[in-house]
């Protein structure tokens, strides 16, 4: 057997057994996830002596992780604390077939679609950093965790960099 055959081989032998050791279902392995707590049997048998305990489960006993559960319902449900995604409601602005035959008016056009993206983050850190600053100060009075109002206070600094940042790179952002 060649050296390259070899290597095929050894290739394939070792997706065949990372496929057998994939759960089947994506949906089953969560749900598998999520009950794993609430089984009073433990789901695989424990192995033989001397044997890899490579392809067994964590006996019941054994406490759930729960970045475990986090991450699958995080998977199945999205994460709460993320912020929904906004699209824009501007028609997209898009080069002319003159600007796509020239290369050097192509790079124009980039430039001034970066600058009105540019203009976009500015106006919106404008627009923002009020209203996160009232959310900020809503939760200190409610008694929100100071490490959560320390990230808030975090954000709002970066993004006020960002926006201070920009401006200097590009004046035409105004002030």
């Amino acid at each position: 057997m060649t050296p390259g055959a070899r290597g095929g081989a050894l290739a394939a032998a070792l997706a065949l057994a990372a496929w057998l050791a994939w759960p089947g279902d994506a949906g089953h392995a969560a749900s598998q996830v999520a009950l794993a707590g609430t089984r009073g049997a433990p789901s695989t048998p424990a192995p033989a002596q001397g044997a890899s305990m490579a392809f067994f489960s964590a006996p019941e006993s054994a406490p759930v992780v729960p970045a475990a559960l986090s991450m699958a319902s995080t998977r199945l449900h999205g994460d709460p604390e993320a912020p929904p995604i906004a699209r824009s409601e501007e028609a997209p602005v898009l080069p002319t077939p003159a600007e796509l035959a020239d290369p050097k008016a192509y790079q124009a056009f980039e430039a001034r679609q970066n600058v009105r993206l540019y203009a976009a983050y500015v106006r919106a850190v404008d627009q923002q950093v009020p209203i996160l600053r009232d959310d900020i100060a809503r939760g200190i009075a409610v008694g929100i965790a100071p490490d959560k109002i320390a990230k808030a206070q975090d954000k709002v600094r970066r993004l006020q960099e960002m926006r201070a940042q920009l401006v200097k790179d590009h004046p035409e952002l105004g002030p």
